[in-house]
């Protein structure tokens, strides 16, 4: 494992703990950006061989998707639906992050037990990708806000692509664009679903639903 890759993988662990201990929706946006950048460069340092130009056009297209794209849909969701900027969580932001750590040991402790492929790469980054995983379910489920619950389903769509990115090197591009159509669908199919909340509810607090009545 190269000093980078290790470095970029314990950002990434880092990252998934800074986004739980986090109280404002703003610096939680600048943190998935942050994660976004990691992610970017994942098929670089993952790559195992000369740099070919479909990596790094690969890298390119994830650096403008996750670093600069999302993060300034998320931003301008910030700004048009005027709400409150702090996350509001269900559970103490202690209490999350707690659950974080806990989602560290327990991805370690998968990588031990699981039957890996020959390829080494998948046992390096599994640590990582299970633990971003299992942060955006986290932020899912605790967060109290839909914007919030947003930024939890690109953390957890981060830690997918993060399992396969070390097939970035074996003309695997499907697998990627994939992930990212995926992403791109449910940002916009969220975004407009917040907008129709906000407007009918004046309120993107999704406990607010259970008031609802026919």
């Amino acid at each position: 494992m190269t000093f980078w890759l290790e470095a970029a993988l314990i950002a990434t662990m880092l990252t998934d703990l800074a986004l739980l201990g986090t109280g404002r929706i703003a610096r939680c946006i600048r943190l998935v950006c942050l994660q976004g950048v990691v992610m970017g460069l994942m098929p670089l340092l993952l790559a195992g061989g000369p740099l070919t130009l479909h990596v790094a056009l690969l890298s390119l297209a994830f650096l403008a998707v996750k670093a600069v794209a999302l993060p300034w849909l998320l931003f301008r969701s910030l700004k048009k639906v005027h709400v409150r900027a702090w996350v509001e969580p269900y559970i103490s932001y202690n209490l999350s992050v707690l659950a974080g750590v806990c989602a560290i040991l327990f991805a370690l402790w998968l990588q031990s037990r699981l039957l890996l492929p020959a390829n080494a790469l998948f046992g390096v980054v599994i640590p990582a990708a299970f633990t971003t995983i299992m942060a955006g379910l986290i932020m899912v489920v605790t967060r109290r806000k839909a914007l919030t619950q947003i930024i939890g389903y690109l953390v957890a769509e981060n830690g997918i692509y993060l399992l396969g990115a070390p097939l970035a090197g074996h003309d695997a591009m499907w697998l990627e664009l994939s992930i990212l159509l995926d992403v791109f669908v449910g940002v916009f199919v969220m975004g407009i679903a917040i907008h129709h909340i906000n407007r009918a509810f004046d309120s993107i607090d999704v406990d607010r639903f259970a008031a609802l009545r026919d």
